[in-house]
């Protein structure tokens, strides 16, 4: 710990208005920071005292009652002051052996003056030594940020950031990785730093453990933790400055780490793009993941899609989007390997834990992705994600690779109320998709909608729309009429032109499944083609309600 920086309670005993100062109590405390000085005559100073005051007083308002001084002493120590000097004299002739008792078990220095002394030189005097350690904290603070700004210039200077975090505050230093993994900087032997780290992980520190704490941070998200441990002195403001200065300097080191990383992975985006699109056999794609050294078994994986509407985005850009998703994704047990192409960018996900919530993780990371500070002030504030279909094979990433980009081309023609980004929770617009490929799901609208849909056209109607809610209401007509904002009379007369149109049995169970069917893929080819002709259909138009 630098104690140039700091002003305790033994170094003003030796400055020269203390020659007359006698240390009456709490020598154990001589350590204690001083960051102010106060003057008070009164007997309730609990609200008055921020802590590390060095108080000042006659005894003008305590006199010769004990209780009182008792009192106000105890309030100091409560309040974490620096300690108290007290004039004797005129107010107090002695302090009571109940008061020096009381400040020796606290550690809390009692310093006594046994000739006058003026308050305002003290005052002034211990106000400049402030001053000036203050000035030499900004000094000694910039000669430390300039030594990390030469450390961050070497390679991998992870290590020498902690061992100078070390070195400057003679304490022990705790750096916590998001997986989990412990690095300690300390004098104790492997035994106990062993038993330190258990500590932590487990969060149940001792009391006499003087702990700071800062996050390191980049891109908006924390990649790891750092503490500082004292268990013999406090820590100081300046500890922290020194502190937050390494945690941003640990940051640089570790986004530039993961930098390089993401560019040596786009350098590998060939060999990502072929087992994608299916040209690596299985056993070149086993033997490049083995050579990943991952250190978990593949059970489960997918292929997400994330999609950007801005087509200025740069390749570095797209890197450092890629190092925050794999940040935001390692939290969460899934290992990604990314191609990117054009305005967008594949990822494919590998879980390493169980696969029974792998589905509700990636949602959760898209969902934090969505929402985070770095997608939100960067060029990527209009983002759109899928993902392919779930699978347990190597050599099905490419079925994945495939629905992921079908999700996203369906995305923006599916009904508003239909929200979802993953391929499985597309339910019936699979069939939809996989009819119009084959070119039958013109004919299928046709055969069970044409005559409404003509009807609707020719005279501008929404008896679509009432087939819709009435099925959907499962025949139920007060809530059908009620969600039209209809009166019955008018929902019956449409339900009677149903009935003429197509049948009264269109509620019975598979013809029913059909128009459904229908339905939902008239809207998906209405919200694709908005003026096309299908077929038998007449034209669609721009919104059937």
């Amino acid at each position: 710990m630098n104690l140039k920086v700091k002003l305790s309670v033994n170094e003003i005993l030796q400055n020269k208005l203390f020659l007359n100062a006698e240390l009456a109590a709490g020598e154990k405390g001589l350590g204690r920071l001083i960051r102010w000085v106060h003057v008070t005559e009164v007997d309730s100073i609990e609200n008055l005292l921020s802590g590390n005051e060095l108080l000042l007083a006659t005894g003008i308002g305590w006199k010769q009652d004990k209780e009182v001084f008792i009192s106000m002493v105890q309030q100091a120590i409560d309040a974490n002051a620096a300690g108290i000097c007290i004039e004797l004299g005129d107010y107090i002739t002695e302090i009571p052996p109940e008061v020096i008792h009381l400040a020796d078990s606290h550690g809390f220095p009692l310093i006594v003056f046994t000739k006058k002394v003026r308050f305002i030189d003290i005052t002034q005097e211990i106000h400049s030594l402030l001053i000036e350690k203050h000035y030499k904290i900004l000094s000694d603070l910039e000669e430390y940020s300039n030594h990390l700004n030469q450390l961050l210039l070497f390679s991998n200077p992870h290590q020498k950031i902690l061992e100078l975090i070390h070195d400057h505050l003679k304490m022990t230093v705790v750096y916590i990785t998001n997986n989990g993994e412990v690095q300690i900087i300390s004098k104790k032997t492997k035994a106990e730093e062993k038993v330190l780290a258990e500590l932590f992980k487990s969060n149940n520190m001792p009391q006499h453990m003087n702990v700071a704490h800062q996050a390191v941070q980049a891109l908006s998200q924390t990649f790891a933790d750092l503490f500082v441990l004292s268990e013999t002195e406090d820590i100081t403001e300046f500890d922290f400055l020194i502190l937050d200065r390494s945690a941003v300097a640990l940051a640089q080191s570790l986004l530039r780490e993961l930098y390089i990383e993401e560019q040596r992975k786009t350098k590998e985006a060939e060999w990502v793009r072929n087992w994608l699109e299916g040209n690596n056999c299985t056993e070149q794609t086993r033997k490049y993941l083995f050579e990943l050294n991952l250190g978990f078994e593949l059970n489960k994986s997918s292929v997400l899609l994330c999609k950007s509407n801005n087509s200025n985005i740069t390749n570095s850009e797209f890197n450092y989007l890629k190092v925050y998703c794999h940040s935001i994704f390692e939290q969460r047990g899934i290992y990604i390997l990314s191609h990117v192409e054009k305005n967008q960018v594949f990822f494919i996900l590998l879980n390493k834990w169980k696969p029974c919530d792998f589905k509700q993780r990636i949602q959760e990371g898209v969902e934090a992705l969505k929402k985070s500070d770095f997608v939100k002030k960067q060029q990527f504030s209009q983002l759109e994600f899928s993902v392919g279909k779930f699978v347990e094979s190597l050599e099905q990433i490419q079925n994945s690779y495939q629905t992921a980009k079908e999700t996203m081309g369906m995305l923006e023609k599916l009904p508003h109320q239909l929200s979802t980004f993953f391929y499985e929770d597309l339910y019936i617009f699979r069939l939809v998709l996989a009819a119009q490929d084959q070119g039958i799901l013109n004919d299928f609208i046709g055969d069970y909608l044409g005559p409404v849909i003509a009807q609707d056209r020719q005279n501008n109607g929404e008896l679509l729309k009432t087939l819709r809610i009435y099925l959907q209401c499962k025949g139920a007509k007060k809530e059908t009429a009620e969600q039209l904002h209809i009166v019955r009379q008018t929902l019956y007369h449409r339900l009677e032109k149903l009935y003429e149109l197509i049948g009264r049995d269109f509620m019975d169970s598979y013809k029913r499944q059909a128009i459904e069917v229908a339905i939902s893929a008239y809207e998906y080819l209405s919200a694709s083609k908005p003026a096309s002709d299908y077929g038998k259909l007449p034209k669609v138009v721009n919104s059937m309600y």
